[in-house]
């Protein structure tokens, strides 16, 4: 089975990922999006780069570049709940920072954006010394951005991705 529905390539994914970024900023408190975003962000490396012949080219990007450390780290925690990998060094925890307790409200009552409600991850290893101790989601969405909009990002020309990121 190629692809699934209408994501048959890499490009495809990369639309999936602007579509998940723009749910991001519109609502950055919400997990469900923090969750596909970060799935989607992830998974991209391996639609550019497919297949066991380029594991070691993914493993070394990956290394080289912190903020695909993290995505990796934050995708496997989210689909695992915890990952037991000891390459997966990127995060500390991550929490709620939000000025009401989930449920005060019902939904809808306020718009977003309105009281303090981040999605926080603090850093450990690569990611705390390049980014500092702790980043939003909406923070860590525009550097994975950066990443695959950056100088050679996401194309299918074979260059290498990202920025200094």
């Amino acid at each position: 089975m190629p692809g699934l529905f209408d994501l048959l390539s890499g490009d495809d994914l990369y639309a999936k990922l602007e579509h998940d970024y723009q749910r991001v900023l519109d609502n950055p408190a919400d997990v469900f999006t923090a969750f596909d975003f970060l799935i989607t962000a992830w998974h991209l490396l391996e639609w550019k780069y497919p297949g066991d012949t380029a594991k070691k080219q993914r493993d070394d990007l990956r290394k080289r570049y912190p903020i695909l450390a993290l995505c990796e780290h934050l995708a496997v925690s989210g689909k695992h709940f915890e990952p037991t990998s000891k390459k997966h060094n990127s995060v500390d925890t991550t929490y709620r920072d939000s000025v009401w307790k989930r449920g005060v409200w019902a939904p809808g009552v306020w718009q977003p954006g309105v009281w303090r409600d981040d999605l926080i991850v603090e850093l450990t290893g690569d990611a705390q010394i390049t980014f500092g101790d702790k980043l939003t989601i909406k923070e860590i969405a525009d550097l994975v951005m950066n990443f695959w909009r950056g100088p050679g990002g996401y194309s299918n020309t074979g260059r290498s991705p990202g920025s200094a990121i």
